[in-house]
């Protein structure tokens, strides 16, 4: 039996974190949108009217800056995600314990108290990255796993546990 013994903070929130766009093309997007608005101001300036398909191109990058804007910085911030969950669960203490059928969540909280015990079969993917275990259930959610919150067993062990019974659902990825 493997076993976690974890108090979510911040980090754990980050580890779920994935960056949808890579940095270069981010750079890309600012350029486009810095050049369409030069180009807005500049017929605003001059008094041109021009509504073709470079227009049309500047208002789609603006509101695809601010529907990212609005999702990574505010939607999910990991910041604001750790303050929501602290406030409904603020004394947040949770025992994870893998067995070679199941995982079972033990939730020791004052304000939710519980254990809710689940099949691998229903676990959607698992990622490993560099110091967390991030393991997607179906209906539940994400629950992260930081590797040095494991009291009983080791990161080695739980790897080749869920490496076992989860196959090409388990993957590896440092630099997610």
């Amino acid at each position: 039996m493997i076993k976690a013994d974890v108090t979510y903070t911040v980090e754990h929130f980050k580890a779920v974190q994935v960056v949808i766009v890579p940095f270069k093309q981010r750079i890309l997007w600012l350029v486009l949108t810095v050049l369409g608005t030069a180009f807005a101001i500049y017929t605003v300036v001059t008094g041109e009217k021009f509504l073709n398909l470079f227009t049309v191109l500047v208002m789609v990058l603006w509101f695809g800056i601010l529907v990212y804007i609005i999702s990574n910085h505010v939607i999910l911030n990991p910041k604001k995600m750790f303050e929501r969950y602290n406030k409904s669960q603020p004394d947040s203490h949770i025992i994870f314990e893998f067995s070679d059928n199941s995982l079972k969540i033990t939730n020791e909280s004052q304000t939710t108290k519980g254990v809710n015990e689940y099949n691998y079969d229903i676990f959607e993917k698992v990622w490993e990255k560099q110091y967390f275990f991030v393991i997607q259930i179906k209906a539940v959610g994400q629950v992260v796993i930081k590797k040095s919150e494991i009291t009983d067993g080791t990161p080695d062990e739980l790897r080749q546990l869920l490496t076992e019974k989860l196959g090409s659902k388990f993957e590896i990825n440092f630099m997610r």
